[in-house]
């Protein structure tokens, strides 16, 4: 049996943040990136009106300020309980998103234990006492449809404390997703770059992980990454044009809709591990793993491959030339969103990378991503992949 996973409902365009109103919370909880509060007060004044409007009674909850961990996340969910909403909206990039999806949970059982919370599509029930509302401010993370929120973890290992685990059950997918394009004109020119590399990265993981095909989200997957090929370096040129926001949104929507039904893979897995080295934009991290990761799934996925590369205007019968021409295209896309290739462009130096290469391998190997990776890549292919921007 297959199945795909949609939310309730997916408003989108120019206003649409006013379909807030309609839910007549009566108790509202929102947790907002603290940066996007402070260069957007008209956002939330409008927010407040129609909460005031509504007779709504509201409090804010500020981000961690980078990607969240176990320890902020438990403590963020006290104030939620003790206010009792009956409404959540979350404000923010894919940090946000995910610490409020794992917030929820403590909000309904505080006293869940690691060990059950990384039980990954058996949590115990949720959604019980309030709605959930994604506004995402990045386009890129797809978090705003996923059923997965991502973690710092402690790892128990002096040497690299903190490792990234997906909590993950199809009862986090939110209720309700906003995609109002005018949250998202403050973000930096490299957040946007970043966030749209990783809309592009989750529809074609997701379109050749090992998951059966989907025949509801395949279509968006395709769609996503010629919208993110086709729109992101128009955004980029024109940051204020509404239309170019509205589309790349509707990208990492579509993006997130893939990964939501089917898996990710190798460029998660390996990417991730870069993080816990050397701070850097998620969108960032996988996204500068995936030509190596491309090649190294071509074996098995080469008829795929060639597909995503003729939808986005290849005109090659052959299969292997038209891998190359997807190849060209996404080298192209990378350098126009100026995105880092080598550990040096991340700040990293050779000396740590190698240090802990073998660990990055372990984590990679062991990291939940890598199960929907359509090959199972062994350490000294995992090891060639981080060898290529080494």
């Amino acid at each position: 049996m297959l199945a795909t996973n949609f939310p309730r409902r997916i408003l989108y365009g120019q206003g649409s943040i006013e379909f807030i109103a309609t839910l007549k919370a009566k108790r509202a909880f929102l947790v907002v990136d603290a940066v996007f509060h402070q260069y957007n007060p008209a956002l939330f004044a409008e927010l407040e009106a129609i909460f005031k409007k509504q007779g709504t009674e509201y409090a804010i909850s500020f981000g961690q300020g980078q990607e969240p961990t176990l320890d902020y996340v438990r403590e963020a969910a006290a104030p939620m309980r003790e206010f009792r909403p009956d409404l959540i909206v979350a404000i923010g990039g894919g940090s946000v998103l995910d610490a409020a999806k794992v917030m929820e949970v403590y909000y309904e059982h505080p006293d869940i234990t690691l060990e059950q919370l990384s039980d990954r599509f058996n949590l115990p029930p949720i959604r019980r006492k309030a709605k959930f509302v994604a506004v995402p401010t990045t386009s890129g993370t797809g978090s705003e449809v996923t059923p997965i929120g991502v973690l710092f973890v402690p790892s128990g290992n002096p040497d690299m404390p903190y490792i990234k685990r997906g909590i993950a059950d199809y009862q986090m997918i939110p209720d309700y997703v906003i995609l109002d394009p005018a949250y998202t004109l403050t973000m930096p020119p490299s957040v946007t770059a970043a966030t749209g590399l990783d809309a592009f990265v989750h529809a074609i993981e997701g379109y050749v992980c090992n998951k059966p095909p989907n025949a509801f989200a395949d279509g968006f997957a395709l769609e996503a990454m010629k919208k993110v090929v086709t729109y992101l370096p128009l955004v980029l040129k024109e940051p204020g044009n509404l239309d170019y926001r509205s589309e790349m949104q509707i990208a990492a929507t579509m993006g997130g809709l893939e990964l939501a039904s089917r898996a990710s893979g190798a460029s998660h897995g390996v990417g991730k591990q870069l993080s816990t080295l050397r701070h850097m934009a998620h969108g960032t991290s996988v996204a500068i793993m995936l030509p190596a990761v491309i090649r190294a799934n071509a074996p098995v996925r080469l008829k795929e491959y060639a597909t995503i590369a003729r939808y986005l205007g290849v005109e090659e019968t052959d299969d292997t030339k038209a891998l190359e021409g997807l190849l060209a295209i996404l080298e192209n896309l990378l350098t126009q969103a100026k995105c880092p290739r080598t550990i040096a462009d991340i700040g990293l130096d050779r000396e740590t990378f190698m240090k802990n290469l073998d660990l990055l391998i372990e984590n990679s190997r062991n990291d939940a991503a890598m199960k929907g990776n359509p090959r199972e890549l062994s350490a000294e292919e995992i090891r060639d992949i981080f060898m290529t921007i080494a």
